[in-house]
């Protein structure tokens, strides 16, 4: 385990995360520093920038999987490294337009 990694992990003990969050959140970013082949602290608010468009177009994840990616990514990022980056903070996940169903109906 990484160093950054491990503090990532301690840091989300000491707020007294869940172990599911904490393995949710660690897996987001895990995830984005495999995207970039490069560890997450190296990369720049373009790269993220990036990364979050590329998870809408290309793999066009589910609203719920972006929304945990960036929340884990931003407490990386924002609470691990104590950066404050403006891209976490207009990056919104689309929501998902569900068709209604008439009730009563079979």
């Amino acid at each position: 385990m990484t160093p950054l990694r491990q503090r990532m992990l301690e840091d989300m003990q000491l707020r007294g995360f869940s172990a599911r969050t904490q393995e949710c959140y660690a897996r987001g970013v895990r995830q984005l520093a495999e995207h970039y082949h490069r560890s997450p602290d190296q990369l720049t608010e373009e790269d993220l920038r990036r990364y979050f468009l590329y998870l809408a177009n290309e793999k066009k994840v589910a609203r719920a999987t972006a929304t945990i990616a960036l929340c884990g990514i931003r407490f990386f990022f924002e609470q691990t490294l104590r950066r404050e980056w403006t891209t976490l903070r207009f990056v919104r996940p689309a929501r998902e337009h569900r068709r209604r169903g008439r009730l009563g109906s079979t």
